[in-house]
């Protein structure tokens, strides 16, 4: 497997798309900026996630400083250690969702949490993070990097196929 720029390009646009959307619907907006910008914030912690299928694999990783963990904790005083775990939980499963509609199937792992003390979202010429600014100083970082085997060809979107679950529903057993 090696990386595929469409499928790469296909990744970041999912990513930011669902970043945002995740942090909206726990009450907090979010604005893109360009990497070049990347704020000297320290990491706080960072979520990281693999998956893979068929015909692609890769990782989720969601970064962040305090604040917008905090703001976005519908549990306020739980450990923040779990609340990035379920925001990348919650972060891989929308990409999970929207890569259904191109006919690419992912297996999800169990997320892993980093202390940031030695992290730095260095960004690499290949792959460069998405960098998003909350309100009142919070700053999220989010790589998704995937590989795909080679001549893997992206099928076009199937906007019809609804049967994924919805973002925020609850599935009971």
């Amino acid at each position: 497997m090696q990386p595929h720029a469409e499928c790469q390009k296909l990744l970041s646009q999912i990513s930011v798309e669902s970043t945002q959307s995740l942090f909206e619907a726990y009450g907090l907006s979010l604005t893109r900026y360009a990497v070049e910008k990347v704020p000297g914030h320290e990491i706080l912690m960072c979520g990281v996630i693999g998956f893979t299928g068929p015909t692609l694999r890769g990782t989720v990783i969601l970064a962040a400083n305090e604040m917008p963990l905090i703001a976005s904790n519908p549990v306020h005083g739980s450990p923040l250690r779990d609340w990035i775990a379920e925001l990348t939980n919650q972060l891989a499963g929308r990409v999970k969702n929207r890569l259904r509609a191109y006919g690419i199937e992912i297996y999800i792992t169990t997320p892993v949490v980093l202390r940031g003390e030695h992290l730095a979202p260095v960004p690499r010429a290949e792959i460069q993070p998405e960098c998003f600014e909350a309100p009142g100083g919070g700053v999220l970082w989010v790589w998704t990097e995937g590989e795909a085997p080679e001549g893997f060809v992206l099928a076009e979107a199937d906007t019809a196929d609804d049967s994924s679950v919805n973002e925020g529903d609850a599935l009971m057993f």
